[in-house]
């Protein structure tokens, strides 16, 4: 990748749902790039689309603001991904009928590199603040979503995760490297992946592997809710019928041996 190109991804990637807008000084000293070549860069991004600048009020005149914004062309191109993934439209229907039945959030989460990426996700009929948005990213070693499809990894992306540093989001987000490889290899043995406050405080999560073509896991399917609705001694009727729904997307997904759990 040339440098050029390399500084325009890296400063385009600063914006986050954690981080939505910037000043040009505090995107100077995160990149460490001259304010005068930064300047060209946000010019030509803003100027494409990439990027937006909104007009402040100052005194009686309307001049531009010191915030940077994603811009419209970046919100059609992120369209026209997501409606690429052709599993979203495939797990739709599962995902709606799992939600219909048990009243939970259920979320579609795609392996990114080292992270789970949130692509599709069906609200529960009594919405509660969950950590989950489409677009949202999660590191794979935390929460049930991500930490079923980093179970079936090999050993070398396993290694690369465990050597990154580790965010601690809410009270029960593991931090010790023993810990995590314990979870993981549970978590393949017995096929699901089980969350308490790892992502967000107060709330759970349970998650099933998707199985691909290949017979590798790079997506996994899972509900989400508060504690009170989905205790550990409810577990074992939800795993049958997410099991299923999950075998079913395997499927259709090419996946051509028999779904290794459940009935």
């Amino acid at each position: 990748m040339s440098k050029t190109l390399e500084k325009g991804v890296y400063i385009l990637s600063l914006f986050t749902y954690e981080r939505p807008t910037w000043r040009l000084d505090e995107m100077a000293q995160a990149t460490k790039i001259p304010k005068p070549t930064l300047l060209r860069f946000l010019k030509t991004f803003t100027d494409v689309g990439f990027l937006r600048r909104p007009n402040e009020l100052v005194g009686n005149k309307m001049v531009p603001g010191d915030h940077y914004f994603l811009g419209p062309k970046l919100i059609e191109l992120g369209a026209v991904s997501a409606n690429s993934i052709e599993i979203r439209s495939m797990a739709l229907p599962y995902m709606a009928a799992l939600r219909d039945k048990f009243k939970l959030a259920v979320q579609l989460i795609y392996m990114d590199g080292l992270e789970g990426l949130y692509i599709e996700k069906v609200e529960s009929q009594n919405p509660v603040l969950l950590y989950t948005k489409i677009g949202r990213r999660a590191p794979l070693y935390a929460g049930a979503c991500s930490r079923i499809i980093f179970a079936f990894q090999d050993e070398e992306k396993v290694n690369a995760v465990l050597q990154q540093k580790r965010t601690k989001f809410a009270s029960g987000t593991p931090q010790d490297e023993a810990q995590i490889k314990a979870q993981i290899t549970n978590s393949k043995l017995t096929g699901y992946a089980y969350s308490v406050s790892e992502l967000e405080e107060g709330t759970v999560a349970l998650a099933v592997p998707i199985f691909n073509a290949d017979n590798n896991v790079q997506y996994s399917i899972s509900m989400a809710g508060i504690e009170a609705t989905i205790p550990k001694d409810k577990v074992p009727i939800l795993l049958q019928e997410m099991w299923q729904a999950a075998a079913k997307l395997s499927q259709d997904l090419g996946y051509s041996h028999p779904y290794p759990y459940g009935e």
